[in-house]
């Protein structure tokens, strides 16, 4: 046991509760103190439930109508993670056939891949399965990478677990070639390689890709050394930690001589409401949410429940968009400061999807849709 866990052992009832009200007071100052005027150029969807939360015909009818509604309120773009063999994102995976279901749902909205897994599936497929989706959306494909960190995932995979990320840049590489429509020769296991093109051909020619961060500062260098946008989330690092990340990303950009400034997207926990009985609401799909996810990084603690508490308040009074519209307001200025080019609002950490669906136009309105493409 920790001398941390020991004092947290220690802790009455009563103690912990007063705890947990001082996180929340010392951390809600933090969204009005650092907030700026206006939200990220682009707001998006982003979905990556945990599928011990609602049951998958349930899940997928919940996207297919949070999609449509994204589509007409006039958002940038839905997007669909990749999981596999776990509960925490484990009703998509393969994010591909639930982006061609969406693709013939909607007509405006940009269609995402967030992320793919690029080291447990051949290139080809990769551009095969998208190319299929840009073209039942008309073009609005777009992929964001990921190198893997699950061990288990990589039963899946055609390259060694040690050496995926290298090998990630090399498969998007070779996926863009695809795109393009060149040929790319791959070995094949009746001896010698063979130089294939990939179909249908994609309606859009130049395929949007990202490359896929929890916060580590050498992914975003990565990136935009290679040119690649960023897909990136709050849960893993903070506010002061993507504001140093995304600048550092802006200054490798410029000097690898790529034209622009690249692009970040950041996921963020959203959900707006002004009932009074917000923080208890919330408090059951969190501390849901918050185990599945430490349940992949680290093991459980001693006091579970107190450190999930904890997290759970310092999103809630911190940067998420978890709260009243003046609060999330707040939060997306931050965003905004911090050099993020599109905020994703992500909606399915839990909550009933009925609920979900309801709140999803107060969330909307807390920012002005896109509604030029």
């Amino acid at each position: 046991m920790t001398d941390l866990s020991r004092r947290l052992a220690a802790l009455t009832p009563e103690q912990r509760r007063l705890l947990g009200r001082r996180l929340q007071h010392s951390t809600a100052r933090e969204p009005a103190e650092a907030a700026a005027a206006g939200a990220p150029e682009r707001q998006s969807l982003y979905f990556f439930a945990s599928a011990d939360a609602v049951s998958a015909p349930e899940y997928y009818r919940f996207v297919l109508d949070a999609a449509r509604q994204a589509d007409t309120a006039g958002l940038h773009a839905v997007w669909l993670p990749e999981r596999h063999f776990v509960d925490f994102g484990g009703h998509s995976p393969n994010p591909a056939v639930l982006a061609a279901a969406v693709a013939v749902q909607t007509e405006r909205v940009q269609i995402r891949a967030g992320s793919v897994a690029a080291p447990l599936h051949h290139p080809a497929r990769i551009a095969e399965d998208w190319s299929v989706v840009d073209n039942l959306s008309g073009g609005r494909a777009g992929i964001s990478f990921a190198s893997g960190w699950h061990p288990d995932d990589f039963v899946l995979a055609r390259t060694d677990y040690a050496r995926r990320r290298e090998t990630t840049l090399g498969i998007i590489d070779q996926v863009r070639a695809h795109w393009r429509g060149e040929k790319v020769s791959h070995p094949t296991t009746a001896g010698g390689t063979a130089a294939v093109r990939t179909g249908p051909a994609p309606v859009r020619r130049d395929m949007p890709v990202w490359l896929t961060s929890a916060g580590n500062s050498a992914t975003f260098v990565s990136a935009a050394r290679a040119g690649l946008g960023v897909m990136t989330a709050l849960l893993g690092q903070t506010m002061p930690q993507l504001r140093e990340n995304i600048a550092h990303y802006r200054e490798e950009w410029r000097r690898a001589g790529h034209p622009g400034d690249g692009d970040v997207v950041v996921m963020v926990h959203a959900y707006v409401s002004e009932r009074a009985d917000l923080e208890d609401f919330l408090r059951p799909a969190m501390h849901g949410y918050l185990r599945a996810y430490r349940s992949q990084t680290t093991a459980p603690g001693e006091d579970e429940t107190l450190l999930l508490e904890s997290a759970y308040l310092n999103y809630l009074a911190g940067p998420s968009l978890l709260g009243p519209a003046a609060k999330a307001a707040a939060v997306l200025g931050q965003l905004r400061e911090a050099g993020a080019d599109e905020v994703g609002f992500l909606v399915d950490f839990g909550l009933p999807t009925a609920e979900v669906l309801a709140a999803l136009p107060a969330l909307f309105s807390c920012v002005p849709a896109e509604r030029d493409r």
